[in-house]
This record gives C-alpha cells, structure tokens and sequence, in this order.
C-alpha cells in the first residue's frame, strides 16, 4: 500500500482486536485526515466519481440589499443548498464592462459579495463550456466549514453544480489485516455524519483498498474474475474476507469513523442478496425481481430530469440489442410521475423494460441518477455504479459477460 500510505500523514489508530480473521462484536475506531481530492486523484483507479449537484440559474439579480449597486451585465443568480445545513449561498454570473466573465457568491442576505475567481474549460460529464471557482460554505449550527468546486453552465445546462474539494484518508486493521480508507461526501451535504436512514438515501462513500494494491479501485475497469468494487455506500454493510461489516458512527467533520461487524445479509451493496422490489409496467402490469432468478438482471435507476440519464440512453439500448438472443433482463425504474415518462420517452426511445417506482424502490435506490444496478442469478448484488461517465455501457457489458460464462 505504499502509494496511499506516502498520501497519509501520522495518522493516530486505535482499534480493539479480532482474533485470527474472525470478527468479534467489538468496534474499531479510525482516525481520518482531510485531503484535497485533487491532490490524491492518482490513488483512485481508473478515477474517482465526483458527484455533481446544483440549482438552475434564474435571469435577473436575487432581491438582496447588499448587492445594490453591483455592477454586473447579463446577470444571473442560483441559491445553492445542502440537507444539512441552514446556509444556503447565492452564486451570481455575469460579464463585467469589459465582456468578461464575472462572478460572486453572497452567504446570506446581510454580508457582502466576494467575487469569485473564475477559469474555464469544457467539463465532458455535462458536455458543455463551463466556469469553474472554488467556494468556501460559512459554518453554521452543526455543519462545519467545507469547501466545494463550482461548475458554471451558463449556456447548455443553465446551472450552477458543485462538487467536493476534499475527502477523508486513513487506516484500520479489519479481522487481522491493515486497510487504507477513504471517505468521500455527497456533495448535497454538509457534513459526513451517516444518515438516519438505513438505505440508499445519500451518495456519502466508503472505499477500502482491499487488495493492499496502493489504489483504491472506484468501478470494475479490466476486471473479468471478480466482480469486487472497492467502493460501499456508507449506510450499507460491505464484505471484508466473506465477514460483513457496517459504519455504525462518522463524525461531522469526517476526521473519525467507526467500523463494526454485521450480521445483515439482505442489501443493496455488492456480494449480498438484492431487497426485493416490485415495480410497475407502463401498462399497470407488475415486475418482481426474485420473480426473475436464474438470469443476469440488470437495472437502470433514472429520472426524465437527469441530463446524464438522457445522454447514455443510446448506449444502453445498444446492449438490449447485443444481449437480444441471450438470457439477460434489462430494467429501467424511472423515478417519475406516468404524466412525465410517457411523452418523454416517445421523445427519446427506450428499449430496456419501462417501469415507475414506488416509495419502497425510491427507499431502496436512494436519490442519486442514474445508478446501475447488475444482480447475478442467484439474486445477489454483482456491481453496483452511481453517475454518469462514457464507458458506462462498456462497464456494464463486461460484467454482463462474466456473469453469462459462470450460467
């Protein structure tokens, strides 16, 4: 692990034992130090998913006393907003009396505007021109500091996103070996403290170097033997030597975690048995997915709304076809109203099986679109993807692949 360990300062440990790789009911406290993600993007193999939020910008300036009299040409504004925190700064875009690209961030309605220093490049995710800034969110009650990158889309998206600046590194001994950790926020909060829900609801994520390779592996990448991510969400259980393991505490500000042993078997995390969902034809007729054992399932998360979702529907339909003489079963759970799918998919053909979800599915696969889901036949989680990047389709059809030569 020596590439992770140099990217590790001292790091203060404090674990209670395990006897010979088998868990005992006791907890192990780990330490975290805070880094910029883009000072240890080559830790992550072949990258890390940034997860990207953020509101429509709106034309005109925002009705805030202190921004009278700011001089600013074409202006536009978004008011940025996190789960967990009251603060909820305002972005404001424009040109300045030279045709220059200018912008300011407002923290509330009493503070001045502190201008934003601005670059620009095209962002491929959203596939447009796009500013970039940093920006500093104020504490407030609970929520500590935190930094986030701006993405600017004036044009295509009209949007103001964000993602992390910084995630958490450390080290624990789990069942007798030494791992490197890492823990990265959801951008939609402020804080890293794990949600009261028991499923899918946050983006927050724990990623283990369970190879002791040096890298942390993000998504499956070359990889036709084992199907094992690197890469848990944090309010699920992970495997660790075939024992089960959950996060029972993080802190706030991400600088201490503590790992426990799990009994729990059903889950949507890799190498457990898949909750069950039952879902519903556009013509009213009902899917159940333990109805479909036997066969390679793989499922689509998405939402009408989600740019990215849109973008990889031509992809994804080229695997229906390539897999069309096969036993493989294509699902899409659209988190939509029947009002919104039905004249959006005559817009934009879609050739995996059409299904809404319900509360228990939007329970099960959280927030976040698109996420890929790919569940092997005997019901269990073989792969599990959050988000958007161009060899999605390729990814999938690799796991797809080694799923049919075990059948």
């Amino acid at each position: 692990m020596k590439s992770i360990k140099s990217a590790i300062a001292i790091i203060a440990l404090v674990a209670t034992a395990f006897s010979c790789g088998i868990a005992s009911a006791e907890s192990i406290t780990v330490k975290m130090e805070s880094v910029r993600e883009d000072s240890v993007e080559h830790l992550f193999q072949p990258s890390l998913m940034r997860g990207l939020v953020g509101p429509q910008l709106i034309e005109g300036l925002p009705e805030i006393p202190s921004i009278d009299g700011l001089e600013i040409h074409d202006p536009q504004h978004a008011s940025l907003s996190f789960e967990d925190s009251p603060t909820e700064p305002i972005v404001i875009v424009g040109q300045d009396n030279d045709g220059q690209d200018i912008a300011f961030a407002v923290a509330d309605s009493t503070t001045q505007p502190q201008q934003l220093q601005l670059t620009s490049d095209f962002f491929d995710r959203i596939r447009d021109e796009a500013l970039y800034a940093e920006l500093t969110v104020p504490s407030a009650g609970q929520v500590p500091e935190f930094k986030v990158e701006l993405l600017i889309s004036r044009e295509k998206w009209k949007s103001v996103l964000h993602r992390n600046l910084e995630l958490r590194l450390g080290e624990a001994d789990i069942g007798g070996q030494r791992y490197a950790i890492a823990l990265v926020r959801d951008p939609r909060f402020g804080t890293y403290t794990l949600p009261a829900d028991s499923l899918g609801m946050t983006l927050h994520q724990l990623v283990i170097d369970r190879d002791g390779d040096g890298v942390f592996l993000t998504h499956l990448y070359g990889q036709t033997e084992k199907l094992e991510d690197e890469v848990f969400g944090v309010n699920e259980p992970f495997l660790i030597d075939g024992q089960a393991y959950k996060l029972a505490h993080v802190s706030a500000t991400g600088d201490q975690l503590v790992i426990e042993p799990s009994d729990q078997t059903v889950a949507l995390a890799v190498g457990f048995e898949m909750p069950n969902v039952i879902v519903t034809r556009l013509d009213s007729s009902a899917i159940d997915l333990t109805a479909l054992r036997g066969k390679p399932v793989v499922i689509n998360w998405w939402q009408t709304f989600c740019p990215p979702c849109i973008t990889e529907i031509p992809e994804l339909n080229e695997l229906v076809e390539k897999y069309a003489d096969r036993d493989v079963k294509f699902l899409a759970i659209a988190d939509n109203e029947m009002a919104e799918l039905t004249p959006f998919l005559e817009k934009h053909p879609f050739t995996f099986d059409i299904a809404l979800a319900d509360d228990e599915a939007v329970h099960i696969f959280g927030q976040g679109y698109p996420r890929h889901v790919i569940i092997d036949g005997d019901g269990k989680v073989a792969y599990d993807i959050h988000g958007y990047s161009p060899d999605t389709a390729d990814r999938i059809d690799m796991v797809i692949g080694s799923l049919l030569s075990e059948l």
